[in-house]
């Protein structure tokens, strides 16, 4: 093999240390690496704050999270409330929430009888929303609606805020803080740190998956890898899932070749170099310096990539195609995430905590992912039974048993997003087929988990025009997520009290959160 050129090196080294920069490293002298800036411990509840824990029982093992980018839509999806805007009634909001789109063109009862939905109603009634409205599952969840197992563990969540824009709503959602707070962290980062300093090993307690598509960076999704205030090492290992995919030659250092012991040495100089600059004379150890203390973690995860063999393997990278509705693409961004991530969580040996995959659709609305300007039935559709299809056949029926999917008991399963979409066409839209961005009502999803069947519900309401009338903030969700692994949300690297509306302490806000998201009371 010929001596990889200095282009070459730098860019091989550079992907397989970031890659690895999220994973619990050691093995780094402590007299020459300077140590990490805050306490080991991170996120470890104290004996009174355990006490607003979910009960050890109802944690899960491992968590699953799919972010859907773009922005779902609730009124044909999780919460469809058919009293609400129903034509010949009058008012302001006639014929718009779930009436939308019930007739013309590109309607809902069409797409619903493409996609598979047979003789099944259009609409299942669930739950009792906060407000006393019947919310509906809508047509294009059939796949879940199959599936009275779900049903039962899930709880539905409304969610607002009053972020347009994509690039600052995806922050928020997946990381709980306004763009630009330093506190902004991937919630993969809280799960990476405060598991990787409660029971240190090679392997990643976190992942983060994402799709080849340019949608991600362009609507901001690269932030689900964001540290915030963490150190460098709480990152999740993030794998792109490509067409061609070169993570298995870069664990194997295989650009690297005959010069891998080089190239090592090389990395191991300038790790040498940076940290006798930052060491006083006559001190022990060089001065704290958060990037010296990144840069040695993810060159410490050069050497310790063999942990990864069982766990991402060339068939579960495979390109695979997807079918949906009547639409085919050679690549399922879908099927690949959500298989990817099933994966990883049911390894017998070194499973994550939490795996997030962020999907992009089957088919991409016009400006990517759910994103749905234009033709919103059209591509949403397909993308949204063929999510839940995908998601329905990764978990286990009553009395499977199989090894490789997910179990309720065992894992926790969340369906977010970072917006909805608005409760009448978007103008301007093609033929008035689209819908635009609508962050001031849509939901969250839980399965599973804490979550049993008398925990599962709605909760929250969402009014007549579309707007959140009792909701739960992102904040306060991520703070509960937190909690359902058993670890402690409120720390100046994560949430402060005033995240939680009403909450004069950390314990009264801990209760709060236990309550509205999971379902608790202590």
């Amino acid at each position: 093999m010929s001596r990889p050129t200095r282009r070459q090196f730098l860019e091989h080294a550079t992907r397989l240390a970031s890659a690895w920069a999220g994973t619990r490293l050691l093995g780094c002298a402590e007299e020459t690496v300077a140590p990490p800036l805050l306490l080991d411990g991170w996120g470890t509840p104290s004996a009174t704050e355990s006490a607003y824990l979910p009960p050890a029982a109802s944690r899960p093992a491992g968590m699953l999270e799919v972010f859907l980018l773009g922005g779902l839509n609730p009124w044909d999806s999780f919460y469809a409330v058919p009293e609400h805007g129903v034509p010949g009634r009058g008012g302001s909001y006639e014929g718009q929430q779930w009436w939308t789109f019930q007739s013309g063109p590109e309607s809902v009862p069409d797409a619903f009888g493409a996609c598979g939905g047979g003789p099944r109603e259009l609409l299942q009634p669930y739950a009792y929303a906060g407000d006393g409205k019947t919310v509906h599952l809508g047509p294009f969840v059939y796949p879940l609606r199959d599936r009275p197992d779900l049903i039962a563990r899930m709880r539905v969540i409304v969610t607002a805020h009053g972020q347009e824009p994509h690039q600052t709503a995806v922050p928020l959602i997946i990381t709980g803080q306004p763009q630009g707070s330093p506190r902004a962290a991937g919630f993969a980062s809280h799960v990476g740190r405060a598991l990787g300093e409660r029971s240190p090993r090679d392997a990643p307690w976190s992942y983060l998956v994402l799709p080849d598509s340019v949608t991600v960076s362009a609507l901001d999704a690269d932030v689900s890898a964001a540290s915030g205030l963490h150190p460098g090492a709480a990152r999740p290992l993030t794998v792109r899932l490509t067409r061609q995919n070169a993570l298995l030659a870069d664990l194997a250092r295989k650009p690297f070749g005959s010069e891998t012991a080089a190239a090592d040495r090389l990395l191991a100089r300038a790790l040498a170099r940076q940290t006798a600059q930052l060491t006083p004379p006559g001190a022990a150890a060089a001065l704290a310096s958060r990037h010296l203390s990144d840069y040695a973690h993810a060159l410490d995860g050069l050497g310790r990539t063999g942990v990864l063999a069982p766990l991402i393997t060339e068939d579960i990278l495979k390109p695979r195609p997807g079918e949906e509705c009547g639409s085919t693409r050679d690549v399922d961004p879908t099927a690949m995430g959500i298989g990817f991530g099933t994966h990883l969580l049911t390894r017998p040996k070194d499973a994550p905590a939490y795996v997030q995959v962020v999907d992009t659709g089957l088919v991409e609305g016009s400006n990517g992912g759910y994103d749905t300007h234009e033709h919103h039935v059209r591509d949403s559709a397909p993308s949204v039974v063929h999510f839940c299809k995908q998601l329905a056949a990764a978990v286990n029926r009553p009395g499977e048993g199989d090894p490789n999917k997910l179990d309720l008991d065992r894992h926790c399963i969340v369906v977010s997003t970072e917006m909805g979409r608005t409760p009448y066409p978007q103008s301007g839209s093609e033929q008035n087929l689209g819908l635009n961005h609508w962050p001031y009502g849509f939901v969250t999803v839980i399965f599973g988990g804490p979550i049993d069947a008398s925990r599962a519900g709605v909760v929250g309401a969402i009014g007549e025009d579309g707007r959140a009338t009792d909701t739960v903030t992102p904040a306060e969700i991520r703070a509960g997520l937190l909690l359902a692994q058993g670890i402690w949300p409120f720390s100046p690297e994560a949430f402060a009290v005033g995240h939680v509306g009403g909450a004069k302490d950390e314990l009264e806000a801990a209760a709060r959160v236990l309550e509205r998201v999971l379902g608790f009371k202590t």
